[in-house]
């Protein structure tokens, strides 16, 4: 097994431990690679998620998540579409 394929696996087994709210915000990402600060923020409070900042940064954090130029992107190594399929959440 790869390198690149144990860090997915890692990142994975991250993902399965988040709580259902975490997880949405997740599937957010998951369905929108890379979306803007401000523009994620209003969607996910749309969503009903009480302070998606918060959340957020707990998925930055766990390197779930990367923090861009005004943006938040899925991780890199989440990004392609092959794993993104993998993703049970």
């Amino acid at each position: 097994m790869s390198d690149v394929e144990k860090e997915v696996i890692d990142l994975l087994k991250k993902i399965e431990k988040l709580n259902d709210t975490e997880k949405e915000v997740m599937r957010y990402f998951i369905s929108n690679v890379s979306v803007g600060d401000i523009r994620a923020t209003l969607d996910l409070k749309a969503k009903g998620i009480d302070d998606p900042e918060k959340i957020i940064a707990k998925l930055v954090k766990e390197g779930l998540l990367e923090k861009g130029d005004g943006c938040f992107n899925l991780t890199e190594k989440l990004r392609p579409k092959s794993v993104r399929k993998m993703i049970q959440i």
